[in-house]
């Protein structure tokens, strides 16, 4: 009786983190929403994707001197961005506020934007299978950068340097490689 009452202890002593575990892998997959397709910012702000957001927004400070470096860039408005994240994704939901904020700080609309919610297998939806083969997302969060609707180049997933820093390489048309461009 006593090694089952022992046996029956140990048991518990091992089940007890996991049961933890699993109660905070509910609460993480509460704080969002799952978007997918294109969606706009107040879409986003609109949903429970607003407290991952405004969090991470308000803790961000960009390098001032990039962000004057990007409002001076030469032929500004002739750039756009398409941005396919998930909103399952802790690096999308790491650098989107990020990119806005830094966008708010050198006063580069929302309408340049396109923000495009992939799902965890990362797949775009709506798309044909060569559309999804042409924008190669292959990671999340991928910030495509086009200049005249042609694209000058991406961000993948996380910075090099700096978010500020890698886009203004990106935007103003230096040489750059992404993390995962060997």
């Amino acid at each position: 009786m006593k090694s089952i009452s022992i046996l029956v202890t140990f048991i518990a002593f091992l089940v007890t983190p996991f049961s933890s575990i699993n109660s905070e892998k509910v609460t993480k997959e509460q704080s969002y929403e799952l978007m997918l397709g294109e969606f706009t910012l107040d879409e986003l702000m609109d949903s429970r994707n607003a407290g991952w957001y405004n969090a991470v927004y308000d803790r961000y400070s960009p390098k001032p001197k990039f962000i004057e470096e990007i409002s001076n860039i030469d032929d500004l408005d002739e750039i756009t961005f398409s941005i396919y994240l998930g909103t399952w994704c802790p690096d999308s939901r790491r650098e989107l506020p990020r990119l806005i904020k830094i966008f708010d700080k050198a006063d580069i609309s929302h309408e340049k934007l396109k923000l495009v919610g992939v799902t965890q297998r990362k797949q775009i939806p709506n798309i044909t299978d060569k559309e999804r083969k042409e924008l190669n997302v292959f990671n999340v969060p991928t910030i495509i950068v086009y200049k005249n609707g042609q694209e000058m180049n991406r961000f993948v997933e996380y910075a090099v340097e700096s978010l500020e820093e890698d886009l203004y390489k990106i935007m103003s048309g230096q040489k750059y490689k992404h993390s995962y461009d060997f």
